[in-house]
């Protein structure tokens, strides 16, 4: 069973900024910078690390003390260095408060598991979350910064929907999903939330 249902006033996005460093003869500069910056906005510590090539930053990456890697994208502006998250950084507490809720407004006995404090998602990509009876809750995130919510309560229906799949897959999946739910007698509301910010976090 799929159920797709409001995602309303829980996102905390916390993450991209495009503070800049003036380069030095050196490697660190650019990424102290970065990694300064996250940990002050995270509040967890952030480390930071940049390829370089002939003396210059070509790409660079931050992670999390919990493994989570963020990729970092990079601009020159003459002789400062812009850099921003290439995503969305999300709080993930909040996520996983909603969905109990929901999950206990359905009068459903389960719980979910959202992974650590914080989690990366790509712009237009989703966010899982375990549920205890082997479902998942997924956030999906537009390109416009709204979200909805999707909850495959099963296992076979989480296996489904948890495939890496294309836009035009998705869609499909999509399509079936609200057909066999229209059998089915299920609800089907699904409710948007107005865009964010675009993922820039505010000073």
């Amino acid at each position: 069973m799929i159920l797709r249902l409001p995602l309303v006033g829980l996102l905390t996005v916390v993450a991209c900024g495009d503070p800049k460093q003036a380069p030095g003869a050196r490697k660190t500069p650019l990424e102290t910078a970065i990694a300064r910056e996250l940990t002050a906005k995270l509040g967890v510590p952030v480390t930071a690390s940049c390829a370089m090539v002939v003396g210059l930053p070509a790409k660079c990456e931050a992670a999390l003390g919990d493994g989570t890697k963020l990729p970092i994208e990079i601009a020159s502006e003459q002789r400062e260095w812009a850099w921003r998250v290439a995503g969305l950084v999300i709080e993930t507490a909040p996520i996983k408060a909603h969905v109990d809720a929901t999950l206990g407004d359905l009068k459903i006995a389960q719980q979910a598991s959202c992974g650590g404090k914080h989690a990366f998602v790509e712009r237009g990509g989703r966010l899982g979350c375990k549920l205890s009876g082997g479902g998942m809750a997924f956030v999906k995130f537009a390109e416009d910064g709204t979200a909805a919510l999707e909850l495959a309560l099963d296992a076979a229906s989480a296996a489904a929907r948890g495939e890496l799949v294309t836009p035009e897959r998705d869609r499909e999946l999509t399509a079936i999903s609200k057909a066999l739910e229209h059998l089915e007698g299920e609800s089907d509301g699904e409710e948007e939330l107005p865009p964010s910010d675009g993922g820039v976090a505010k000073p």
